[in-house]
């Protein structure tokens, strides 16, 4: 599936912030954690990742512009986009992956330099 059937700030905000099928699932915990701070472990638990790659994934977002962050016994994070367009942004995407989401997982999966591996890792049962 192309991206071409995605709306065009959906498919702008994928090209520019989910390079990968572990960026849409932490995306997608922040999303549906509303205002939540979370630290990386609890992340990797809800995302189905390791910790590291957790970490890997919220310090990219946070550089750019999507994440607050917080420093006390631990870095946590919340999804708070800096700007107005990112907000319009992450709210479009959010809006086509609750009305489609294999379709938006086909759409990462498939991105030119993705293998076939990748794309049944998105399919991956993962533990709560």
């Amino acid at each position: 599936m192309k991206t071409e059937n995605l709306p065009e700030t959906v498919r702008e905000f994928m090209a520019s912030y989910i390079a990968t099928l572990d960026d849409l699932s932490v995306l997608v915990v922040l999303i549906e954690g509303g205002s939540r701070w979370w630290g990386a472990a609890t992340m990797a638990v809800q995302a189905g990742l390791s910790v590291s790659e957790v970490r890997a994934v919220l310090d990219a977002f946070a550089r750019h512009n999507l994440l607050d962050m917080r420093i006390s016994n631990e870095i946590r994070y919340q999804l708070r986009p800096g700007s107005e367009e990112l907000v319009h942004a992450i709210h479009a995407f959010a809006a086509e992956y609750r009305r489609a989401p294999a379709r938006i997982v086909r759409a990462v999966a498939q991105r030119p330099g993705r293998g076939v591996s990748d794309f049944a890792d998105a399919f991956r049962i993962r533990r709560r």
